[in-house]
């Protein structure tokens, strides 16, 4: 901090944009935009009191739409410092409240030719009182201190819990020549537009004509979380706020591109802010007095980028664009005797009530009334030319334009293939063209390609008529192109089937795949199979149904004659099949004889069986036996193989016939002895189907019943109630064979006791 020098003041002024968001907090109130304190020589009493007066000024800016702001201090602590001779230090010397004088809203900013986001605004309380201070050989420092600034601020750590320091310092060299400090001409913009060109005026005036020298410098911390608004201000010297590295420093304080610098000598900042958000800057004029420093003043304020967007903006669609220092400038390239459309996306339209193009053509500028002009440009060259949206009013607009004019592009090339033999087709490219070429790209007609090749050759995969395509263009961006038609039939170089041998059983079905290439169905093709019999097609099938061996031969012929054969020697060998058959014995089975033989009857050459009496059983013998534990009808399957590996197959059925037998005896003795105790029938019963057996006596009275052929008749009225008399009975019995027949027997019984 410079203590001694004739005249300093320190003056702080910050702008705020509200459309960002801030963070709030309960303790402070992100919401001091900035603030100035300046002062003003008014009278001086005789030595040896010589009591100086001074008219002390100090503002302070608030942010009018803070989320968590508050408002102007009514009555804030002051601080009066004193430095001490002796060692420099700065102890109190005088403390004290100012009441708030006035306060008013300053107006937003007037842009008639943008629109800007709305919510601005910025609040200014004044607070003056005259002070009698004493000369001295030690500077005064005035100070007003007040947490904290917007935390969306984006240059320095720690913004939203960072308060000011507003301070100006009188020094012995102002007390003795009565000055007056300087006064910074132009209130800051409170809004700057991002991306567009910053032209501020940050001079300050001096009462004296000192000469006044100005630069970036940093800026001072001063209250804090705890205490926002101290009472009284501490003690200079202040700390300095802590710039975000390396993006930001105070010499560097927003980015811009030109870059925002500022006159040293005038105090105007330019450049170009390009990064939106809002921005400490702090600006040091430093006084001079006969080449002398003697004093120096501080504005520290926040600068707020924001994005303005324009009423009229030209705007072309180009090939490149650039900002120069005379206006924007848009280059379009070209071709020779080529009309094309120049195309305005110019904005907003509606707002353009007047227009025009002009162009510089040979020795004429011709003027051209159409939004989007179609020009022709006859020869080869630059043409410079210039858009122009409400000329003559303050929110006109206006852009330079500049074609490149390419030359006339003649493309060609030649192609050399030997026109039977299925090799590379070489291209070459006789292109002409007044302006150097920029690429070359080759269109095969198939899927490939290649790029930037005077020379290059390709390999077809299939035959056809082939349309080749070359796309050219010159270092202006012209383009022309050519198409040749060509047919590439060749016959194949080698003529390639598979299978490349085969071996099978007669009758024996055979593909012949065509591998050959290149080959497709316009080609003429004849296949010789061996067995006197010819065909065509790409890749046929054929069917040999006698056992021998073959050679096959193919005739290939391209659409314009190209001609190639290949035969294939004992190609095709076919085996004869062996002829499966059986018989067996005997051949009346049923479930009494259920044992069969089988008895194998098929050809010679047979040499294995396997024969299948059902899903679970099966037998490799020639002649197998086997027993059918069912009735009914059954399949049997016989397969052979010979010697050769053929196999044959027969499937035949026989039948297994259900049998049973049924015998009733004449008498029974129910005596209980375990001899001829019941009465029942006897027999193989296997397949029975249905059973009912009934006894009645002489008078006609049923006296037992069952439909169980295993349950008898123990002589007993229903075999549980009074034992029957001595006699003679009269029975029948109703039963249905497995073969579906009912048989009924009726006769008598007799029963002994």
């Amino acid at each position: 901090m410079q203590t001694r020098y004739n005249k300093i003041a320190f003056t702080v002024l910050a702008s705020l944009l509200s459309v960002l968001v801030l963070t709030p907090s309960v303790l402070h109130a992100s919401h001091i935009v900035g603030g100035e304190i300046t002062y003003k020589f008014v009278s001086r009493t005789a030595a040896p009191s010589n009591m100086i007066t001074y008219h002390i000024t100090l503002k302070v800016y608030r942010d009018l739409f803070s989320v968590n702001g508050t408002g102007l201090d009514a009555n804030p602590a002051i601080g009066i410092y004193l430095q001490r001779p002796n060692n420099g230090a700065f102890a109190l010397f005088r403390q004290k409240n100012v009441r708030l004088s006035s306060q008013r809203n300053v107006p937003p900013p007037n842009l008639p030719c943008s629109t800007v986001p709305p919510n601005i605004g910025v609040e200014e309380g004044i607070y003056e009182w005259d002070e009698v201070l004493k000369d001295t050989t030690g500077s005064y420092v005035i100070v007003y201190q007040r947490c904290c600034r917007n935390g969306t601020i984006a240059n320095i750590l720690n913004p939203g819990t960072t308060g000011a320091s507003y301070y100006t310092e009188i020094t012995p060299e102002s007390q003795h020549s009565s000055n007056n400090s300087p006064v910074f001409r132009e209130f800051p913009p409170i809004l700057v537009c991002g991306g567009e060109p910053l032209n501020f005026d940050h001079g300050a005036t001096d009462t004296e004509g000192d000469q006044l020298i100005y630069k970036f410098c940093n800026a001072y911390v001063g209250g804090s979380s705890n205490g926002p608004s101290p009472n009284p201000p501490t003690a200079p010297p202040y700390s300095l706020v802590t710039f975000r590295v390396p993006t930001y420093s105070f010499n560097a304080p927003m980015a811009g591109n030109p870059v925002v610098k500022i006159d040293p000598n005038t105090g105007r900042i330019t450049g170009a802010p390009q990064t939106l958000g809002q921005f400490v800057v702090t600006i040091c004029a430093e006084e001079f007095r006969n080449g002398q420093l003697i004093g120096r003043i501080f504005r520290d304020f926040q600068f707020n980028v924001v994005t303005c967007k324009k009423l009229i903006v030209t705007a072309i669609t180009a090939d490149s664009t650039q900002n120069t220092p005379l206006g924007k400038a848009f280059f379009i390239k070209g071709c020779e005797n080529v009309s094309f459309t120049i195309n305005n996306q110019s904005y907003d339209r509606a707002n353009v009530t007047n227009f025009y193009w002009e162009f510089k053509i040979g020795s004429d500028t011709i003027r051209y009334t159409d939004w989007s002009p179609m020009i022709t440009f006859r020869d080869t060259g630059l043409y410079r030319g210039k858009l122009l949206l409400n000329p003559g009013t303050p929110c006109g607009d206006s852009a330079f334009v500049t074609v490149s004019v390419g030359g006339k592009i003649y493309p060609n090339f030649t192609l050399k293939y030997d026109t039977c033999i299925a090799g590379d087709v070489a291209f070459k490219s006789i292109t002409t063209s007044s302006i150097p070429l920029k690429s070359l790209i080759w269109n095969y007609g198939d899927l490939s390609g290649d790029t930037n090749k005077v020379n290059t050759t390709h390999l077809y995969a299939t035959p056809g008529t082939k349309n080749v395509k070359l796309n050219v263009k010159d270092i202006y961006g012209c383009v022309g192109d050519t198409t040749i038609s060509f047919n590439w039939q060749p016959a194949p170089p080698i003529l390639i089937v598979e299978p490349d041998n085969f071996t099978g059983c007669a009758p024996a079905k055979v593909t012949f795949y065509n591998r050959s290439s290149p080959l497709d169905t316009t080609y003429n093709i004849v296949w010789t199979f061996g067995d006197g019999t010819r065909g065509g097609g790409v890749s046929p099938v054929h069917i040999y149904a006698v056992p021998d061996t073959y050679s096959v031969k193919l005739q290939v012929t391209s659409p314009i004659g190209c001609y190639k054969e290949a035969s294939f020697k004992s190609w095709i060998k076919v085996k004869s099949l062996p002829k499966a058959n059986f018989d067996w014995t005997p051949k009346i089975l049923n479930n009494l004889r259920p044992a069969v033989s089988f008895i194998d009857s098929s050809s010679s050459d047979v040499v294995g069986w396997r024969w299948y009496f059902s899903e679970k059983a099966y037998s490799n013998l020639k002649n197998p036996p086997f027993v059918y534990k069912d009735t009914g009808v059954q399949t049997i399957k016989l397969y052979v193989i010979n010697a050769n590996g053929c196999r044959d197959s027969i499937v035949k059925k026989l039948y297994i016939e259900p049998e049973m037998t049924f015998f009733m005896p004449n008498a029974f003795s129910p005596n209980y002895d375990s001899m001829n105790d019941v009465f029942k029938g006897n027999g193989f019963l296997y397949g029975l189907k249905s059973f009912n057996m009934s006894v009645w006596n002489r008078w006609g009275e049923k006296i037992f019943e069952t439909l169980d052929p295993h349950e008898g008749w123990n002589g007993q009225k229903n075999n549980v109630g009074e034992p029957a008399q001595e006699g003679v009975y009269l029975y029948e019995v109703r039963y249905i064979t497995p073969k579906n027949e009912v048989k009924i027997i009726r006769d008598f019984l007799t029963l002994y006791r």
